[in-house]
Formats: C-alpha cells, sequence, structure tokens
C-alpha cells in the first residue's frame, strides 16, 4: 500500500509538472521563455509608443501600457528589453526576448522572419518641417532639401523607392538611430524636415506646436495603403501568438485598447 501511495504521488507531481509546462507552451522552448514572465523587446526612444519618464530609468508609452495589460489577461509579470530597432527582430529569432512590441509595422519581408498577432494600430508615413518654415505638402517636394530619417523603419523603405524611381532627390539624408534624434537636428535647422510615421509626427507637432508642423500625411494619397503594427512573436510559437491574439480581441472588446489609444494618440 505504501509503494503504491508512494508511485501515485510521483504520478501526480509528474502530471502538475507536465500541466504547468503546458500552460508555458509545451515542448523545448515552452510558451515563454521563462515560466510566468512575458518578456517584451522595446526600443525605448519612440514616442508617443515607448520612452522614458522623467526619473530616466521607468518606460511609459503605448505600447508598454499595452503590453502590461495582456500580461494581466495572461497572468503573468511584464518585463521589458531595451534593444536597437534595427536588430529587434532578430533578437526575437534568437530567443532573446518572447514578442516584440516596438510600432512595428507588419510587412511581408518581416512577416518571413517572425509571426505577427492582429493589428493594433493604423499608420501612415507624414512629413513634419519646422514652424514657420516653407511647408513640403508632398513627398517630391523633398527634392533638394536635408531630410532625417530612422535607418531601419518602413520611412526608409518609403524615401529610398522614391529616389530609386528619381520622384525625389533630396540633397541630404540623414538616418538616426532614434527617432528623438531626428526632431532634434530639425529643431536645430540642421536638416529642413522629418519623414516618419503619422503617429509620431502628429505627436511632435501637438506637444510642440511652437516648434514643429506636420505638413503632409500619406493619407491625403487615396492610392496609399495605411501600415499595421502588430505584435512580433516567434515563428512557430503558435500558443503564445494565440494567447496574444485573445488578450488584444478581449482589450478591443471591451474598449480598454480604445483607452489606450486615446490616452497616448493625438
Amino acid at each position: 500500500m505504501k509503494a503504491k501511495r508512494v508511485l501515485a504521488l510521483v504520478c501526480a507531481a509528474l502530471a502538475a509538472s507536465l500541466l504547468l509546462a503546458g500552460c508555458a507552451g509545451g515542448g523545448e522552448r515552452g510558451m515563454l521563455l521563462t515560466e510566468g514572465t512575458l518578456l517584451v523587446g522595446t526600443e525605448i526612444g519612440y514616442p508617443p509608443f515607448e520612452q522614458f519618464s522623467d526619473d530616466g530609468v521607468t518606460p511609459i508609452g503605448l505600447d508598454i501600457d499595452l503590453a502590461k495589460e495582456i500580461g494581466k489577461i495572461l497572468g503573468v509579470e511584464v518585463k521589458f528589453q531595451n534593444t536597437d530597432f534595427e536588430g529587434i527582430l532578430d533578437g526575437l529569432v534568437i530567443d532573446k526576448y518572447d514578442v516584440v512590441m516596438s510600432a512595428v509595422t507588419i510587412t511581408p519581408a518581416r512577416a518571413e522572419k517572425v509571426d505577427f498577432s492582429q493589428p493594433y494600430i493604423e499608420n501612415w508615413q507624414a512629413i513634419v518641417v519646422r514652424k514657420g518654415a516653407d511647408p513640403i505638402t508632398s513627398p517630391e517636394g523633398l527634392t533638394g532639401k536635408n531630410v532625417a530619417y530612422q535607418k531601419a523603419t518602413t520611412s526608409t523603405e518609403y524615401l529610398n523607392k522614391l529616389r530609386d524611381t528619381g520622384a525625389v532627390t533630396p540633397n541630404k539624408v540623414e538616418e538616426y538611430e532614434k527617432v528623438m534624434n531626428c526632431f532634434d537636428d530639425l529643431r536645430l535647422a540642421r536638416v529642413d524636415a522629418v519623414l516618419c510615421d503619422s503617429v509620431v509626427a502628429e505627436g511632435y507637432a501637438a506637444n510642440e506646436p511652437d516648434l514643429f508642423e506636420m505638413t503632409w500625411i500619406q493619407s491625403s494619397d487615396a492610392a496609399a495603403e495605411a501600415e499595421l503594427f502588430g505584435v512580433g512573436v516567434k515563428k512557430g510559437n503558435t500558443e503564445l501568438l494565440d494567447a496574444v491574439n485573445d488578450a488584444l480581441r478581449q482589450l478591443e472588446a471591451s474598449g480598454r485598447l480604445d483607452e489606450i489609444r486615446g490616452e497616448w494618440l493625438k
């Protein structure tokens, strides 16, 4: 009887461990790299999606709040890993974090590398100039101008296409690691314009209306299609992808997703 009881206890313990493994995703990797923690790869320096608060340490922003809400629904702690945007998806591929939330536009090329959740933001390309400067009301107006943009972004891809076709010939292009540096140099008149996401452009123009003005947005082109932001998940991790999508659907249905957008987008 004692031997049977010990065997039963061992079996019960094994079953419990298998259940926990299932909650973590099963398989060699599991749904999460560390059970009970959702590690989010993000570039903290892209307001209003990711930035540091006044203390210079605490991350805040739309993606930060959204990640925390997803974590609540999944019943896990959320931690953030600050990383350069240029290699952020590569970091996901090699298991540096569980997901990427960093205002990432879903593109066919990126979707070959990682899986994406359902979209949660609609975005366009936009042009920002200094207040009082000659307005640049079309991409073609960038010809002869000094243009800044953040490298490895869809702004890079958009401008390169225009340059390759000869539609735009800037005097000079300046690539920056962070979009904040683009606006720093626009503020100092080192560049004439910043090409960036409309959700970023609108924020800078609203927060510093005496300094910046958004003079063109891609949505004015009837033939243009909106860019869509999604959460990046490692390819093949369908359990985590399904969990994230389910959380996003819950947040949308409850109205909380709209509340987060409203808190951060101008």
